[in-house]
C-alpha cells in the first residue's frame, strides 16, 4: 500500500482544519474509508483520488508519490520568485505612466529630486566605505601584504555592493512613498472630481476646474497632472534647492540674453553698411533678407529667454509661425546670395594690390636680416655703404621692422593695422564685384648693398642658423636625457619597493 499518499492525505486535511467526518461528507464516502486511507490500509477509487486533487488543487502524481510537504514549498517559492518579477514589472509599469501624466515641470521637479536623493546616498555611501576600509585596514595591518591586500580587496567589493544595494532599496522606497503612491491617490481624486463634473453637467470642455481647498488642478480632456500640488508638498528643502537652481539658470539666460541683445544690436548696424554694397544687384537685396530674417530669429529667441526669466507666457503659435518664417526667408536670402556671387569675378592676379617700403640700415658686425614666415631673400649688388631694403607688401598694409640687439638681426613683418582702409578698399572691390585676397604677408624682399656687405650678410644669416640648429640639437639631447634619467629612476623605486616589501615579508617570518 502507498504510505506516501496516507501520509500526504493526513497532511493536506489537517492544513485545511478539516475533520474525516467533513472530507468524508464532500467526497461522499464513510469515515471509516477516510481513517483505512489515512493508516495505508486501503486505497481509494482512482475516481475519489480525481476528487482529492480537484478540491485541493493538486497534481495527482504529486499526491500519490511525492512529498507533499515538498512540493507545498517548491510551489511557494516560485509563487515568490514570480510575486518579484510581477512587483518589479508592475513598478516600471507604475513609473511609465507616472511620467506620462506628469506636465513637463512636475517632469523637472521630479528629475531634480532624484538627483539630490542620489546625490545624497553616493556621498553617504562613500563615507560609510572609507571608514570602513580604515577600520579594517588598521586591524589587519599585521597581516602580510598579499594577505592584506587580498582580505581588503575583498572586504571592499563587499562594502560597495552592500552600499549600492541598500542605496537602490532606499531610492526605490522613497521614489514609491514620494510619487507612485501619491499618484495611486491623486488619481482617485481625479475621478471623484470628475464625476462630480459630470453630474454637474458642464458643457465647455476646454474649462479649467479647481477645487476649493486648492488640491489639483486639471483640465477636461487633458490627464496632465500637477505631482506634488501645495497640499502635499514635502521635503521643503529639495523645493529650496530646486528655486535655488532655476535662479541660478534664469541669471546665465538673463547673461545669455543681454548677449542675443547685443547680436541684434549688430545685425541693425549690419543692416544699415550693408546698403554701401547697393551696387551689387542680387547679392545686395539677399544680404538685406537675411540679415531682416535672421534678426526676427534673434527677436524671438530673445522673447522666449525673456518669457522664461520673467515667468511670462508666450504665444506659441505666433512664435512657431514667425521662427518657420524667417527660416524660408532666410533660404530665399541664401539664394539670392548665391545667385549674385556668381557674377563676381575672382582675381588670383594681386600685383595691382601690391606696393613696395624701402627702409635703410647702416651695416654692422654680425647683421643680418630675417621674417616671420622664412620668407627667401634676394641680394642685388649696388654700390653704396649701406644697406637698402625693399619690401613688396598689400597696398593696405606696412612693414614693421625689430632689431634685435642679442643677435643683430633685424627680423620684419607685415600689419594692417588701418582697419577703415581695408574696410574701404573691401567695398569698393565688391562694388565693382571682384574678389581680391588681402592678406599682411610680406610678398618679397629684396636687400640692395655692395658686394662686400652681402657676402657678410649671408655668412651671417648662415653663422646664425646653424648656431640655432645646434641650440636645438642640444636642448633635444638634453630632453632626452632627462627622460631617460627618469625612466632610470622610476625602475629605480620599484626595485627599492620590491627590496622593502621582501624585508618585511622576512621579518614577519621570523
Amino acid at each position: 500500500m502507498n504510505n506516501q499518499f496516507s501520509e500526504n492525505l493526513k497532511r493536506i486535511r489537517k492544513e485545511h482544519n478539516l475533520s474525516q467526518e467533513q472530507l468524508a461528507d464532500e467526497l461522499g464516502v464513510s469515515r471509516q474509508a477516510i481513517s483505512k486511507w489515512e493508516s495505508a490500509v486501503a486505497y481509494p477509487e482512482m475516481e475519489k483520488i480525481i476528487a482529492l486533487c480537484d478540491k485541493f488543487n493538486l497534481n495527482i502524481d504529486d499526491l500519490l508519490h511525492k512529498d507533499i510537504k515538498e512540493v507545498k514549498g517548491e510551489e511557494e517559492s516560485k509563487k515568490k520568485i514570480n510575486s518579484l518579477i510581477d512587483d518589479f514589472l508592475k513598478f516600471i509599469t507604475d513609473t511609465i505612466n507616472l511620467l506620462s501624466n506628469m506636465n513637463f515641470k512636475s517632469k523637472i521637479k521630479c528629475l531634480f529630486e532624484q538627483v539630490i536623493i542620489i546625490t545624497i546616498l553616493f556621498i553617504i555611501s562613500f563615507i560609510i566605505v572609507s571608514l570602513l576600509n580604515y577600520l579594517f585596514s588598521s586591524i589587519l595591518s599585521f597581516l602580510p601584504n598579499n594577505a592584506y591586500l587580498f582580505i581588503t580587496s575583498i572586504l571592499e567589493s563587499i562594502f560597495i555592493i552592500f552600499c549600492l544595494v541598500s542605496s537602490i532599496i532606499i531610492f526605490t522606497h522613497i521614489f514609491k512613498t514620494r510619487y507612485l503612491d501619491y499618484f495611486d491617490k491623486l488619481k482617485k481624486e481625479i475621478n471623484i472630481e470628475k464625476e462630480n463634473i459630470d453630474k454637474t453637467s458642464i458643457e465647455n470642455k476646454d474649462s479649467e476646474v479647481v477645487d476649493k481647498n486648492n488640491k489639483i488642478l486639471f483640465k477636461k480632456n487633458e490627464n496632465k497632472i500637477i505631482i506634488r500640488d501645495p497640499k502635499h508638498s514635502e521635503y521643503r528643502f529639495i523645493n529650496g534647492l530646486f528655486k535655488i537652481i532655476i535662479y541660478i539658470i534664469k541669471f546665465f539666460l538673463l547673461c545669455f540674453a543681454l548677449l542675443i541683445a547685443f547680436i541684434l544690436i549688430c545685425l541693425f548696424g549690419t543692416f544699415i553698411v550693408s546698403f554701401l554694397t547697393y551696387k551689387t544687384g542680387f547679392f545686395f537685396i539677399g544680404l538685406l533678407v537675411e540679415i531682416l530674417s535672421f534678426s526676427v530669429i534673434t527677436i524671438i529667441v530673445l522673447l522666449l529667454l525673456l518669457n522664461f526669466i520673467f515667468n511670462r507666457k508666450s504665444d506659441k503659435k505666433k512664435i512657431i509661425w514667425s521662427f518657420i518664417i524667417s527660416l524660408i526667408v532666410f533660404g530665399i536670402g541664401c539664394g539670392l546670395i548665391f545667385i549674385g556671387s556668381l557674377n563676381f569675378e575672382v582675381s588670383e592676379d594681386n600685383t595691382k594690390m601690391l606696393k613696395v617700403q624701402t627702409t635703410e640700415h647702416e651695416m654692422k658686425d654680425g647683421l643680418f636680416v630675417s621674417s616671420y614666415n622664412d620668407l627667401e631673400i634676394n641680394y642685388v649688388e649696388e654700390n653704396i655703404n649701406n644697406i637698402k631694403i625693399e619690401y613688396t607688401i598689400n597696398k593696405l598694409c606696412d612693414v614693421e621692422e625689430h632689431f634685435n640687439i642679442n643677435d643683430n638681426s633685424i627680423v620684419s613683418w607685415g600689419n594692417c593695422k588701418n582697419p577703415i582702409k581695408v574696410t574701404k578698399e573691401f567695398l569698393k572691390n565688391v562694388n565693382d564685384k571682384k574678389i581680391i585676397s588681402v592678406n599682411s604677408n610680406i610678398e618679397k624682399i629684396t636687400i640692395y648693398a655692395n658686394k662686400t656687405n652681402i657676402e657678410k650678410l649671408k655668412s651671417n644669416s648662415i653663422n646664425f642658423y646653424e648656431k640655432r640648429k645646434q641650440y636645438d640639437e642640444t636642448i633635444n639631447y638634453y630632453k632626452n636625457k632627462i627622460n631617460e634619467l627618469e625612466t632610470n629612476n622610476a625602475d629605480l623605486n620599484q626595485k627599492l619597493y620590491d627590496l622593502q616589501e621582501e624585508l618585511d615579508n622576512l621579518k614577519n617570518a621570523e
